[in-house]
């Protein structure tokens, strides 16, 4: 079976850390779309008048969905995906609160009996998708691909542009700013409990890092969290077991010796064959 070629996100390190709230159906259809756009500098231009066609059989193969929820997932969730908007830090020195909002996509074009969209990413979005040559995030979608919940989507991709250095903290505020859910859950054990936790056990069951996690206190307050991150090693494929050499046994060599050959001269030459992986005859 021949190895479907990888497909990749790309994203600016400040769209990762983008303030923003979507379900788990329309960050499948943003992250299938993305994965279109070749980011690198010096790729085809692309503009919001730019579509990215979307078929209900893509995101069947990417997400491993059945066909009819696939249907679903893609005709409600690019409807609900054109209403959500995604907050992303534009600060300055001259202006350290300054941050753009927008919309993630500026128009869909739906083709129902066909099964599949056009989606057309908006102006003030597409400079942190394309022409990226530094400051951004890269994997392969199928390490999230799997995972159920947002929140372990969101940050596998936090830590993933921290695999490097190894270690990534943010605080409790971060954390609920940039997931949205400042007023979601009261206490850190909860946010813990109902987050954090179960997004770190998808990350570490599903994806390409192993993660553990620490806390920062300040007295009895717990301030941030502490996230230890660790590529795992890639799973080699298992080598093919080569045949067992024969032994050079006196009846194996008369069996393979030549007319008129001596003992030690087939030895020798049935040796030197079976080195370079041949059979004697």
């Amino acid at each position: 079976m021949s190895k479907l070629k990888p497909i990749y996100v790309t994203k600016s390190n400040s769209l990762v850390e983008a303030c923003y709230s979507l379900s788990l159906a329309e960050l499948r259809i943003l992250l299938a779309t993305i994965a279109q756009i070749d980011s690198r500098p010096g790729a085809a231009p692309i503009s919001s008048d730019t579509p990215f066609p979307l078929h209900a059989s893509d995101l069947a193969k990417l997400f491993r969905v059945p066909s009819k929820q696939a249907y679903e997932l893609l005709r409600d969730g690019a409807s609900r995906l054109y209403e959500r908007d995604v907050i992303i830090d534009a600060a300055t020195t001259a202006h350290p609160n300054k941050y753009t909002k927008s919309r993630w996509v500026s128009a869909i074009t739906y083709v129902e009996d066909e099964g599949y969209v056009d989606l057309y990413f908006a102006p003030k979005v597409l400079p942190f998708l394309t022409n990226l040559a530094s400051e951004f995030t890269r994997y392969q979608i199928k390490h999230v691909a799997p995972m159920s919940s947002v929140y372990a989507i969101r940050l596998y991709e936090l830590l993933k542009q921290w695999v490097k250095i190894g270690e990534r903290q943010l605080s409790i505020d971060e954390i609920k700013t940039m997931l949205m859910i400042d007023n979601a859950y009261s206490s850190v054990t909860e946010l813990k409990r109902w987050v954090v936790t179960p997004a770190v056990q998808q990350i570490n069951k599903h994806s390409d890092l192993k993660v553990t996690m620490e806390q920062r206190k300040r007295g009895r307050t717990i301030t941030a969290l502490i996230f230890k991150i660790e590529a795992k090693r890639e799973a080699q494929p298992p080598r093919k077991k080569s045949a067992a050499k024969p032994k050079l046994t006196r009846e194996y060599v008369e069996k393979y010796a030549h007319p008129g050959e001596s003992w030690e001269d087939a030895k020798a030459r049935i040796q030197h064959l079976i080195d370079q992986g041949k059979t004697p005859a």
